[in-house]
């Protein structure tokens, strides 16, 4: 479907681009820092605030290996699992992060990796999925996800175009058609070499009965900009207190000065694109008075005389006939006398 409703908002092709900061694991397992967060996020306008809800053991093998990007940022010896497993946040904290967020007037998000994070946060009332890259295949998920007939918001990192139709033909199967699809560069910071916008619009071109949006792991608002003006009607960023702070996404997110300076930028952009009429505006309609000009006599002109080119020229204002009719107008005869320098009028003429 191309327009739906996220909580009370209607995001698709007539409405303004939802903007969603990412909050993930940036609250470092704290509650307080997560207030702060959705605190930074309503108080800069943005439409939604997501976390990442997971359970540790249904989510990882205690040997699972860190990403290159993780081990640089952190620098530490502690394992993905230990790392992980400090992130994670219980039943009753993100209740406490859902009734914050309704009281601060910001839609609640979050990432679900599991499927007991799927129905914690389907009995907490979320108002649609969000299904992050490294589960974009993951059928078993996506299918529980469905069950619960709720919009789906799909990130598409690590993925082909063959894989990313094959999984949402999957979901479309299981009775769901509300997809927003986030073209996606799973690196954080992803440079920009590695972000293709240009893939968006074939993504416009290949889903054109779903909503496109983006997932911006990117240094700046640049791809963000860039890809408002491709067309995205949802975009993610990742937000974060400090971006000196210990953790993994720190460093590729925004801080609170970024982040009002992002959701600016993208308002500003939407307000520039206008419409598809090339019309001019009403302060150009007023200019044009001044800035275009009129076919004016540059000599005296007797009443019965035949305009030549050397009776006539165009100067402003642009009050008059048109400079477009110079040609309509050579050849014409005078009916009455006009002095130089007059703004000539149609009723000047036989």
């Amino acid at each position: 479907m191309k327009e739906f409703y996220i909580d009370n908002r209607k995001i698709g092709e007539n409405s303004p681009i939802f903007l969603i900061a990412e909050a993930g694991v940036n609250h470092n397992g704290k509650l307080s820092i997560a207030k702060k967060l959705i605190d930074i996020a309503s108080n800069a306008k943005v439409d939604a605030i997501k976390f990442q809800t997971f359970k540790v053991e249904k989510l990882m093998l205690e040997t699972t290996l860190k990403a290159d990007y993780q081990k640089k940022n952190l620098n530490d010896n502690e394992n993905f699992y230990e790392m992980i497993k400090k992130y994670e946040l219980s039943k009753e904290d993100f209740q406490e992060l859902k009734d914050y967020c309704k009281k601060k007037e910001i839609i609640f998000l979050s990432t679900p990796f599991d499927d007991i994070s799927v129905e914690l946060l389907d009995e907490m009332g979320v108002s649609a999925f969000k299904i992050g890259s490294g589960d974009m295949n993951n059928l078993p998920l996506l299918e529980l996800i469905c069950s619960k007939r709720k919009p789906v918001l799909l990130s598409s990192g690590m993925a082909t175009l063959e894989e990313l139709k094959e999984s949402v033909n999957f979901i479309k199967s299981n009775g769901v058609k509300k997809i927003v699809i986030f073209q996606c560069t799973t690196n954080y910071p992803a440079s920009y070499e590695e972000v293709n916008l240009n893939v968006i619009e074939t993504f416009l071109l290949e889903f054109p009965d779903l909503i496109i949006g983006f997932s911006d792991h990117s240094i700046g608002i640049e791809s963000s900009i860039g890809a408002a003006a491709k067309g995205v009607k949802v975009i993610e960023k990742h937000l974060t207190l400090d971006k000196n702070m210990e953790g993994p996404d720190h460093q590729a997110s925004m801080d609170p000065k970024d982040l009002e300076n992002w959701v600016r930028s993208i308002r500003n952009l939407e307000k520039s694109l206008g419409s598809y009429e090339k019309i001019p505006s009403k302060n150009e309609l007023d200019i044009a008075k001044i800035a275009r000009k009129s076919i004016v006599s540059i000599k005296t002109i007797n009443k019965g005389q035949i305009i030549t080119k050397k009776d006539i020229s165009t100067k402003r204002p642009g009050i008059g006939i048109p400079p477009k009719y110079y040609y309509d107008i050579i050849g014409r005869k005078v009916n009455k006398s006009i002095p130089k320098d007059s703004i000539l009028k149609w009723e000047d003429f036989e």
